[in-house]
């Protein structure tokens, strides 16, 4: 595929630090190509913003169409409006693309001096705002834009969205905290996505958010994975960034992501930082079978299958409790034995672990799994669903569906089998990874050389002619 072309709007900053400098060099590390727009040569350093240097609606239009003439515009990101003909303009301009856009709102420079004029906010309130996909303001600029000093995220941001926003992602970085912590909201999910905050005083940062969230958009991901796509570069830039001058200046790399820089996630703020350790598993769970009775459990376990998980629905109360004490009392010393969802009939009859879905983790009661000692394995289909699981400190994560399933209805697109390779190694040691979804014994051997610890199924062994025959040769495969 070609690099999608993404155009970026906002001002040039003569030292290179900030604006469209740092969006270009964001643009291509994401593997897009960078269509810049102007819209003023301001004059900064590292004492302050003293001249904007605007150009003019006619200089910014002509400036529009040559950079578009021979592109195809995949996302647009906004920064530095100068004035009200500009903002004008770039209502004109969203207007010709259907495409996200991205509107870092730019309301003044984090080291002072000349600031944006009400004109201009009240234009990006009023016009601006119900034609973008994701506004990203920092602290400052979210309390400068609704004129309020005393904060509370879910209101303000819920705020804007009845502009006609569909979505707000606001920078916590500003916050009295250990923790860099962002949150967002699009009226239908939200939640914190949070890292170590990291001693270093970088220029340029929310510039280079916003453009790597496009960037991803640009790419087809997710709004979710995209922004923790988007947390992960920001805080590799900040981390690997190079002392230049009096600056410290952000590391702009086309490395593989790293666990170290992947944020996590939480849908309530008094659990920022919160940790948990569950007992760990074996780093190579194996053939994984997910079975729906008892019954099964007792049939697999002679056939050398160490890691199995019951995944019992539709049945009474009174039902599910017998089937988990019975498939309980088969096992083994050495028998990985997770029930699925029900958490708490999961430590009444001792179980070694359970497993947990994403809307799961909603209600279980993660302390009192983690006080009965149980492991706990989280089942993931995306970046956002693995932020929200590394939050967790799991014994395992899943991923799935690898492949087309019929056994399960899923709203996710297969994974695939390079995506498995890439989590593999970034999960590397600190957490056993697990594939599921559309497993057969021809898959499980291409999964094999990915170096994936484990792989999970249920047709292959529960719907096979002869589950023994099928189970051996999985077994065998994976030794």
């Amino acid at each position: 595929m070609s690099k999608p072309a993404i155009l970026l709007i906002g001002g040039l900053d003569p030292q290179g630090c900030a604006g469209i400098s740092a969006d270009i060099q964001t643009a291509a590390s994401h593997n897009c190509h960078a269509v810049p727009l102007l819209t003023c040569l301001t004059e900064q350093t590292s004492q302050g913003l003293t001249a904007l240097g605007n150009l003019s609606a006619e200089q910014f239009m002509a400036q529009y169409h040559a950079a578009v003439a021979d592109f195809d515009i995949a996302a647009i990101k906004i920064g530095l409006i100068p004035n009200l003909a500009i903002a004008q303009c770039i209502e004109q301009i969203i207007n010709q693309h259907d495409v996200a856009v991205v509107l870092d709102p730019v309301l003044a420079s984090t080291s002072g001096g000349v600031s944006i004029d009400d004109d201009v906010q009240q234009f990006i309130l009023q016009k601006l705002l119900s034609k973008v996909t994701l506004l990203t303001p920092n602290l400052p600029e979210l309390s400068q834009l609704l004129n309020i000093t005393d904060l509370e995220l879910e209101l303000a941001t819920t705020n804007l969205l009845t502009t006609g926003l569909k979505a707000c992602l606001v920078k916590g970085g500003h916050a009295e905290s250990a923790w860099a912590s962002d949150y967002f909201n699009d009226g239908e999910n939200q939640f914190h996505c949070y890292q170590d905050k990291l001693a270093k005083n970088v220029r340029g940062t929310g510039c280079v958010l916003a453009t790597s969230i496009a960037s991803q958009l640009a790419h087809g991901q997710d709004i979710r994975d995209a922004i923790v796509l988007a947390k992960a570069y920001v805080n590799k830039g900040i981390r690997l960034a190079d002392d230049l001058g009096c600056y410290q200046v952000f590391k702009h790399s086309m490395a593989e992501l790293e666990l170290i820089d992947l944020p996590k996630l939480c849908y309530d703020a008094a659990l920022i930082g919160k940790q948990f350790n569950f007992p760990s598993c074996p780093q190579r769970l194996g053939i994984y079978p997910v079975v729906d009775s008892s019954d099964w459990v007792a049939k697999l376990l002679p056939e050398n299958i160490k890691t199995i998980q019951l995944r019992i629905k539709d049945v009474t109360a009174d039902v599910r409790q017998q089937e988990i004490n019975k498939a309980v009392s088969y096992c083994h010393d050495d028998t990985a034995f997770f029930v699925n969802d029900y958490w708490q009939l999961a430590i009444e009859e001792n179980a070694y672990g359970v497993h947990l879905g994403q809307e799961d983790l909603h209600d279980a009661n993660l302390i009192e799994i983690e006080q009965a000692g149980l492991r706990l394995g989280i089942s993931t289909h995306s970046y956002w669903e693995l932020a929200r699981a590394l939050a967790v400190n799991p014994s395992y994560i899943a991923l799935g569906p690898i492949f087309e399933t019929t056994s399960k209805q899923m709203p996710f697109s297969p994974q695939g089998i390079e995506r498995v390779k890439l989590w593999t190694k970034l999960l590397g040691e600190q957490y056993p990874l697990v594939a599921i979804g559309g497993i057969d014994q021809q898959r499980a051997e291409l999964l094999k050389q990915t170096g994936v610890g484990s792989v999970a199924m249920i047709s292959a062994i529960t719907k096979a002619d002869d589950y023994q025959q099928a189970t051996q040769q999985l077994v065998n495969c994976w030794q």
